[in-house]
């Protein structure tokens, strides 16, 4: 049986914790033959959190030990050819499931928890909040969703950055001063992908020349980068637009029906918690409104996100996606 194995190298952080303990769990249940395990085990968090690579890493340690695991992404699963019997299967992305291929999706769930076998489904979002184009998915998939176990992984915060940092330039034998690592950890907040990214880019910064990098150095090869990944009021409107299939256009405009004032209230609130622009700022941002129009919609959101449990997923997954 597997102690630690490659799932021990999978650094540990507050913010995979809990997603972590469980995939070692099944791990190890599965390595014993146990059918002691959720079904299914739902895992969700958002783009570049380390959900594909946590899910690679459990398909290795498996079929290491001989087990079979089928894995692939949602919108292939219409077409797929399926060993149904494989001891875990992997569905990835259930956010680009077609809708044709929902009850197929609802019948494997269902054959497989009656079978004892295992299966893991990743997606951006929780059970509750699973859209496609814009559409809910139906309550008989969701449901099956959540009768398992669902847990989270939640964006890196600076701390665990300048961890996940250091354990990359080790890896690397990159040799990078601190001041370096504080920077690019308060810097770069795009999650694990563009972590690894920049520290590939110090490797070749590095070779290029004998000495040590110096801050100054990287802050001028990594300022364009920064700068264009930047959070702006029009990247904030166009995100919650795209969730709320609103045109963007319909936010600035003196419309107040509730499919565009719900998505400007919203869009209002997360600019004022994410930027350091000012009511005013924001008012003139969204058609020249006045900075009362802005405090009402932020407190108007702060207020409804107490009580609405399904606003306050959506507006947290939002804020993890644009942080």
């Amino acid at each position: 049986m597997p102690t630690r194995g490659v799932l021990g190298q999978f650094l540990l952080l507050p913010e995979n914790r809990s997603a972590l303990t469980a995939c070692r769990e099944l791990l190890f249940a599965l390595t014993d033959g146990s059918e002691d395990f959720p079904s299914p085990l739902y895992v969700h968090g958002p783009a570049g959190s380390g959900k594909s690579h946590l899910m690679r890493m459990l398909a290795n340690e498996l079929t290491a030990v001989g087990r079979s695991v089928h894995r692939l992404a949602a919108h292939d699963l219409a077409d797929a050819e399926l060993d149904r019997e494989t001891d875990l299967l992997i569905i990835e992305d259930l956010q680009h499931l077609p809708t044709r291929a929902t009850p197929t999706l609802i019948a494997l769930l269902d054959e497989r928890s009656a079978a004892g076998l295992a299966t893991v489904v990743t997606a951006l979002v929780g059970p509750a909040n699973l859209k496609h184009r814009g559409t809910t998915m139906p309550t008989r998939l969701t449901s099956r969703l959540a009768a398992g176990l669902v847990v989270a992984v939640e964006p890196m915060q600076r701390d665990s950055r300048r961890r996940f940092l250091d354990a990359l330039a080790q890896q690397a034998r990159l040799t990078v001063a601190n001041d370096v690592l504080d920077w690019l950890a308060e810097q770069l907040t795009g999650g694990g992908r563009q972590i690894e990214g920049a520290v590939r880019q110090l490797k070749s910064l590095q070779g290029m020349q004998a000495r040590p990098l110096r801050l100054a150095e990287v802050r001028g090869h990594f300022r364009t980068q920064i700068e264009a990944a930047a959070l702006t009021m029009k990247r904030i409107a166009e995100h919650v637009c795209g969730y709320y299939q609103v045109a963007p256009k319909h936010l600035l405009s003196a419309r107040r029906s509730r499919e565009v004032l719900l998505p400007r209230q919203i869009s209002m609130y997360l600019a004022r918690q994410l930027t350091p622009l000012s009511l005013v700022q924001i008012g003139k941002y969204f058609g020249g409104r006045d900075h009362k129009t802005v405090q009402h919609a932020c407190r108007k959101v702060a207020a409804a996100i107490k009580t609405d449990r399904t606003l306050s997923g959506t507006i947290r997954q939002m804020r993890a996606e644009l942080s």
